[in-house]
């Protein structure tokens, strides 16, 4: 006869199926347990919330100056999100921010939220056009005057200095005394105008000769119209007022420097391709006597450029090296061009004098460039 289990054993082994079961659920789904509380989820402790970031172009237009992209941070709760930073490392407060992107590359920015957590997200802009000969870089705070490269591509400032834009397409810089070894130009501002021009296939000259401005009491060298040249200056002064012109007027991504004579003769180049045999002739500029406000001379106004040719002669940084029939006590010569108000002379001339003199028919003239 065989043995039969109590109702007691039985209840006893089913309490022990059910918990054994109950306890390999728990483990194989995370869920259950005996500590739980019905219908509640339980969050895990380490898990703390972050932000997203959004980036996106506010057009796809392509062949454009420059391209604004809008960034937008989120959470939950947006009032947790404590800053932006911006690809240039400017920090805007808050959960949104608007960067203007002026080169063809990628964008990083990233989200900074109350509790600590970041997030970055990069975009890659393609859109802008690449600076080139016909299509010029226009250095903060100008707006474009004239807008066409072959007649002339004319910018100005706040203060209403203007600068013409003189292409270069091979992105190399003519001197005409290059063979010539009674003539160099080693200035600084020259060499960094030619690796400039190599890099932005152009540069900026003074629309007009140089004036003096009147800057809360500094006098700093303008490019501006109907202006009485600056005469009576020494290529030392000359030099020095040229190069510090652009902090003065506080230029953010360009630097202004005395004319040199690879600006000089690849202007003269530049023209003498639409206003035949200008460099060579004198024609064109004031030879009348007496000198006139800037710009002032009609016929002498090519490529929106003025007084090239006459009116006051001017200085650049070449130097002069053949002091035979100049006693000049060891000073340096810096070449000085064109013609003036009292001496008759075409464009592409040029000479040399001691560089600490000055005369009143001598002047200057700025250019402007991005290195």
């Amino acid at each position: 006869m065989g043995s039969k289990l109590s109702p007691v054993i039985i209840v006893v082994l089913l309490v022990v199926v059910i918990v054994i079961a109950v306890v390999i659920f728990g483990l194989f789904t995370g869920k259950g347990g005996f500590t739980d509380t019905p219908g509640e989820n339980k969050v895990s402790t380490n898990e703390i919330a972050k932000p997203k970031l959004n980036l996106e172009k506010e057009s796809d237009e392509k062949d454009v100056s420059s391209v604004k992209i809008i960034a937008n941070a989120t959470m939950e709760d947006e009032s947790e999100i404590s800053e932006i930073v911006r690809p240039d490392g400017t920090i805007e407060k808050g959960n949104y921010t608007v960067f203007e992107a002026t080169e063809n590359k990628k964008y990083t920015f990233e989200v900074v939220a109350a509790n600590g957590q970041k997030e970055k997200a990069t975009i890659e802009v393609t859109e802008i056009a690449e600076i080139s000969a016909t299509n010029p870089y226009v250095p903060v705070g100008f707006s474009v005057i004239n807008e066409n490269v072959e007649e002339g591509f004319v910018i100005e400032d706040e203060n209403g200095n203007q600068y013409v834009w003189v292409p270069v397409e091979s992105g190399r810089l003519t001197r005409g005394t290059m063979l010539d070894g009674k003539f160099e130009d080693s200035a600084s501002s020259a060499t960094a105008l030619v690796n400039s021009v190599a890099k932005y296939y152009g540069f900026y000259i003074g629309r007009f000769e140089a004036s003096q401005y009147n800057m809360d009491g500094d006098v700093v060298a303008a490019s501006m119209a109907g202006k009485v040249p600056w005469t009576n200056i020494t290529y030392l002064d000359a030099f020095n007022y040229a190069t510090e012109a652009g902090e003065k007027f506080g230029y953010e991504d360009c630097f202004t420097a005395l004319i040199n004579s690879y600006a000089w003769d690849t202007a003269l180049d530049w023209i003498d391709k639409t206003h035949n045999n200008y460099s060579k002739n004198t024609d064109n500029g004031n030879y009348d006597g007496t000198v006139l406000p800037t710009g002032t001379t009609e016929k002498d106004t090519v490529n929106y450029i003025c007084d090239l040719a006459g009116n006051v002669r001017e200085w650049t940084t070449e130097i002069y090296k053949d002091s035979s029939n100049n006693n000049t006590g060891g000073v340096k010569q810096r070449v000085i061009r064109g013609g003036s108000a009292n001496l008759r002379r075409t464009p592409s001339s040029h000479i040399g004098y001691p560089e600490n003199t000055s005369e009143t028919y001598w002047g200057f003239r700025l250019i402007l460039y991005k290195q």
